[in-house]
């Protein structure tokens, strides 16, 4: 793989079934490409949009950590643990399969599409007591800079992980630049929610990416990401390299 991986929106693996458009990133279900298993611990990222009234009915989990980010709509949350939570735009949820957990995740909404992101990253230590929690972040905070949503050990507020992994959101407008974090023991998975931004690496490159691309580095490289749409959404995985 090249230092720089461009990813386009249109090469993810796509499900489409009369309630659900899901496109995988990586490797998932029914979808399979050996050169995309993963990167690193980030084993899933989905877009699923899920019709009204419909969604994901009770199933199984274990030894991950699993994210929800909505975008759009209201994701609605039941587990076998007794916990019932709506997840809304600007919320993020962490649930923490361990030792084993049933859940659903439904569109809360009988009118209105649910779009959202769901993440998987793999953990450290498995088997141990599964969790849900749940942070509400103010869209401020991610205006023209980076706003953590996961860190290791929770830092500003971010959910913590059992993973050397952060995920970090920015809203870019085109007078906003803005530097990705680099390190020689990391690599980076740059995602594109909406809108359009160019990744500038200098001598190793650069690219324009819209809705749906994503640029994989690895090993991570200074990066400088410019807006040139209003209200671009980008998100940062900040993983480790080995």
């Amino acid at each position: 793989m090249e230092r720089l991986d461009v990813r386009r929106s249109t090469s993810r693996g796509r499900m489409q079934l009369d309630w659900l458009d899901a496109r995988f990133s990586f490797s998932f279900g029914p979808y399979y490409d050996a050169r995309r298993n993963g990167f690193g611990p980030l084993l899933a990222l989905n877009e699923d949009v899920i019709q009204p009234g419909t969604g994901f009915e009770m199933h199984p989990h274990k030894d991950l950590e699993i994210f929800i980010i909505p975008l759009s709509g209201v994701v609605e949350h039941r587990d076998s643990l007794g916990n019932h939570a709506f997840v809304r735009p600007d919320e993020v949820q962490k649930m923490s399969a361990g030792a084993g957990i049933w859940h659903s995740q439904m569109n809360a909404s009988t009118s209105d599409v649910d779009r959202h992101l769901q993440i998987w990253l793999q953990p450290r230590t498995l088997g141990v007591r599964p969790g849900v929690d749940q942070r509400r972040f103010d869209r401020r905070g991610r205006v023209g800079r980076w706003q953590a949503f996961v860190t290791p050990d929770g830092r500003d507020g971010s959910l913590p992980v059992d993973q050397d992994a952060s995920i970090h959101a920015a809203i870019l407008h085109p007078e906003h630049v803005l530097w990705a974090p680099a390190g020689h023991s990391r690599r980076a998975y740059i995602h594109v929610i909406n809108g359009a931004l160019t990744a500038d690496a200098g001598r190793d490159g650069s690219a324009a990416l819209a809705a749906g691309d994503a640029l994989a580095v690895s090993p991570a490289t200074p990066i400088r990401l410019f807006a040139s749409a209003p209200d671009t959404e980008v998100v940062l995985f900040d993983l480790p390299f080995d």
